[in-house]
């Protein structure tokens, strides 16, 4: 049987197919960037036969390059060369590289902590892993329980900043995160792809060099989160010399090699820096801050990412989100996207404008007040569950105004 769409994908889809209306997408994980700030160019001269060759089954040399300044600059290595660095077709593409090389070495465990992204889950499944669910803490408390549990080649999948809560990276998780690298038969998936969003002072850098240092260390990054472009499909694996080597030649077999030209739109991106767009989420957070005061599922601002991970207190969120696609335009990510599915969850992002943040917390609220009364009613008989577009809720009902 074919896979079926993902909740979030049909509600897209249906905004989709009634152009003419006013739909409040809130949906993105993917911050925006600011309008008006100075954006790298869509074309250069150095893209003049890009799409009449192949790139290097590595990475463009160009790329190779500015990842090598990128990582020492931005995640303090003193050890990151271009032997280390593997370009891939994005972030998704490097977890399945990454998991279907550790397959072909015996690796059938994986671990990790809730919620995980559903495409990583089905990454591993796909690579023949399967994945065990851990109540993790991002504390050295961790480190017995992972030791405990690991009692056969093992995959270590960490996430930092996390999708969707906004964990971060702490100093003293380094030392079990190099303990584990070190233990025979534990390899760490260290995924990065929001590592620009740690949005503490004392923020904890991405630590690349222990990839470099230990076999059973790899991480991997990408350009869609961290630099707002995910239409390049441009990601990266930085791993021992020895491991990334080995990565070569399955990434030509499955693939030849990464777009040319996206490889050089993205070397734009590194070099011109995403200082506005790390701001533009700022901003989106400061944003939140000042209008959240009156919407009930209103949660603390996390250390890092690009999103809340807001509970609604919806036992039912997916019936709940099909009525505010319905009754308010408004276009949800549920926790249908990740797994387990947790009730009354909900995505919400912070790298939007702040005018759009006003309206998409505005909306929320009116879309849960009108919920109550809709359900209150339901609960007494008087609605009828199939037909919800012909209930007009009296007051509660809100319409298309300002707030779309």
């Amino acid at each position: 049987m074919a896979p079926e769409l993902s909740a979030l994908q049909r509600r897209l889809n249906r905004a989709e197919s009634r152009p003419g209306e006013d739909w409040l997408v809130l949906v993105e994980n993917v911050p925006e960037w600011p309008a008006g700030a100075a954006r790298p160019a869509e074309t250069t001269p150095a893209h003049v036969g890009a799409p009449f060759s192949y790139a290097p089954s590595q990475g463009h040399p160009r790329l190779t390059e500015a990842l090598v300044k990128r990582e020492h600059e931005v995640s303090g290595s003193r050890l990151v060369d271009e032997s280390h660095l593997l370009v891939t077709a994005g972030g998704m593409h490097a977890i399945g590289l990454v998991l279907r090389d550790l397959a072909a070495q015996g690796y059938r465990k994986a671990v990790h902590t809730t919620p995980i992204f559903c495409g990583v889950r089905d990454s591993m499944a796909a690579a023949g892993i399967r994945s065990t669910a851990l109540p993790l803490t991002g504390t050295p408390d961790d480190l017995a329980l992972l030791r405990a549990e690991c009692t056969e080649p093992t995959v270590v999948y960490v996430n930092l900043p996390h999708n969707p809560t906004g964990d971060v990276l702490r100093p003293a998780y380094l030392d079990v995160l190099r303990a584990l690298a070190e233990q025979p038969g534990m390899h760490v998936l260290y995924d990065a792809v929001y590592d620009s969003f740690d949005f503490r002072p004392d923020r904890c850098p991405t630590p690349v060099d222990l990839a470099v240092q230990e076999p059973g260390f790899t991480v991997v990054n990408s350009v869609s989160k961290n630099y707002g472009r995910p239409g390049d499909r441009i990601g990266w694996i930085v791993a021992g010399a020895e491991h990334a080597a080995r990565l070569v030649p399955r990434l030509e077999w499955e693939a030849v090699s990464i777009n040319g030209r996206a490889q050089l739109d993205a070397v734009a991106a590194i070099d011109r820096g995403n200082t506005d767009l790390v701001e533009a989420v700022r901003a989106g957070r400061d944003a939140y801050a000042a209008h959240a005061g009156g919407l009930r599922a209103a949660a603390p601002l996390p250390p890092g990412g690009t999103q809340l991970w807001l509970d609604l207190g919806v036992p039912d969120i997916e019936r709940f989100a099909d009525f505010a696609l319905d009754r308010h335009h408004l276009v949800l990510t549920t926790s249908a996207n990740y797994a387990p599915v947790l009730p009354g969850l909900i995505r919400f992002p912070t790298g939007i404008p702040a005018e759009r943040m006003r309206r998409g917390l505005t909306a929320l609220h009116e879309a849960l007040e009108d919920w109550e009364a809709y359900d209150r009613a339901d609960r007494n008989g008087r609605n009828d569950l199939n037909g919800r577009d012909d209930w007009n809720g009296g007051e509660g009902a809100r319409g298309h105004g300002d707030s779309r």
